[in-house]
């Protein structure tokens, strides 16, 4: 029984040996396979909050066309007046932007390295879009261009008004001295 024990010691340690050998060698790969892992789980709750964000605008549109539709009345008041003076730069505290929409709330919020533009958009063109396309400059203290990007609003139907949102990559807030947004036909 005694060499039996032995024999089973010098197996355990053997295998154990054995296994110490195999993980120092791949113990670059394993830190790796933990890194890409990591940065799965990290999209992962990205996505999930993306997800989360994007059913609480839902919720928040879908609240903005009842009360739009239930102050139906009242509505076509202000449109009408919109649409006789298209050419004045601020109306109701929206921007005059071009072809039909409008912005207010532009804002500009840090998002790591990033930026994250929004606001809300007026169409009041005559067409219905299901999706409006923009593009947005962005100019520095000296008036140099930083950026141009293009952003898409889904779903903007005629005379209504929808928040949008759109991430600037490599911007910092800290740049923005000026913008300028144009609808892009």
């Amino acid at each position: 029984m005694g060499l039996a024990m032995k024999n089973f010691l010098f197996g355990v340690l053997s295998v154990s040996s054995l296994a110490l050998l195999i993980f120092s060698g791949t113990t670059g790969y394993t830190l790796y396979a933990q890194d890409a892992s990591n940065k799965l789980n990290m999209l992962e709750i990205v996505i999930s909050n993306l997800i989360a964000r994007v059913e609480a605008l839902e919720k928040r549109v879908s609240v903005l066309e009842k009360n739009t539709s239930a102050g139906a009345s009242k509505a076509p008041k202000k449109e009408a007046s919109i649409k006789e003076s298209p050419k004045s730069s601020l109306t109701n505290g929206f921007e005059d932007i071009g072809n039909g929409f409008f912005v207010r709330n532009a804002r500009f919020n840090p998002f790591g390295t990033n930026v994250l533009f929004t606001g809300d958009i007026a169409n009041r063109s005559e067409k219905n879009y299901r999706f409006a396309k923009f593009t947005l400059e962005i100019y520095d203290d000296r008036d140099l261009l930083v950026k141009k990007e293009e952003f898409t609003v889904p779903d903007l139907p005629k005379d209504s008004v929808k928040p949008f949102e759109a991430m600037l990559i490599g911007v910092e807030t800290g740049l923005i001295n000026r913008y300028v947004i144009k609808a892009i036909e």
